[in-house]
């Protein structure tokens, strides 16, 4: 079964691979292949090769807390995915020292909802289905842990906290990208479900000249 990264009604309505490889269609045309690495590079101290490197792998893991086996079997909300995608991303992009951990802050706050009334819980099987790892695999040539590898939450919002005081600009240099990806392939594959940036996002494409669904007529 394809892992789902969103349904309504109990029904998949995009697919984990569509909402990535969408996602990975707008990076490549309206961040990297206009040297968006050079600039990200700079903020996070590494090449720009390595800056775009990461971007790809943070946006192919910014929704892995989805692909836990609990959320894909019960096939509705997604509660503190963006939490749980955090944890996993530490792990996964250790290569990258530093801005492997900054990268993880901006998937934390893909959502800019991360600071909530309640704190995440730890779900009953911290397993991810292995459709979705192999999946991810593929897009990011990165191992990916077969479990989300859990950290008390209070804890783990504080190392946030404190990595996006010292690394502001770094962070939103990686979430913003990410950000517009994760909407723009959302409002091109849910039928009309997707978010009120989402919709700003496509309108904005369109004067650019990004025809509807990512055809590209005059570049950007």
């Amino acid at each position: 079964m394809s892992p789902c990264a969103y349904f309504k009604n109990g029904e998949c309505v995009e697919t984990m691979e569509a909402h990535l490889k969408r996602g990975l269609e707008l990076l490549e045309r309206l961040y990297i292949g206009r040297d968006y690495g050079k600039f990200l590079g700079r903020l996070l101290g590494v090449t720009p090769k390595a800056a775009e490197e990461l971007l790809r792998k943070a946006y192919i893991l910014h929704d892995v807390g989805k692909c836990l086996e609990t959320f894909q079997t019960r096939r509705e909300g997604f509660g503190y995915h963006e939490f749980y995608s955090y944890l996993l991303a530490k792990n996964a992009l250790a290569e990258f020292s530093t801005a492997g951990k900054i990268a993880a802050v901006a998937i934390l706050l893909h959502h800019h909802d991360w600071i909530r009334d309640r704190t995440a819980k730890k779900p009953q099987s911290l397993r991810l289905t292995e459709e979705c790892i192999q999946l991810l695999e593929e897009l990011s040539g990165t191992s990916i842990p077969r479990e989300i590898p859990w950290g008390k939450p209070i804890e783990e919002y504080g190392i946030a906290e404190r990595i996006l005081r010292e690394n502001l600009r770094g962070v939103y240099a990686l979430l913003l990208p990410i950000v517009v990806a994760d909407n723009y392939a959302a409002a091109c594959n849910r039928g009309g479900n997707g978010s009120m940036l989402g919709e700003e996002i496509m309108e904005v494409l369109k004067v650019r000249g990004w025809g509807h669904v990512g055809h590209l007529p005059r570049g950007l």
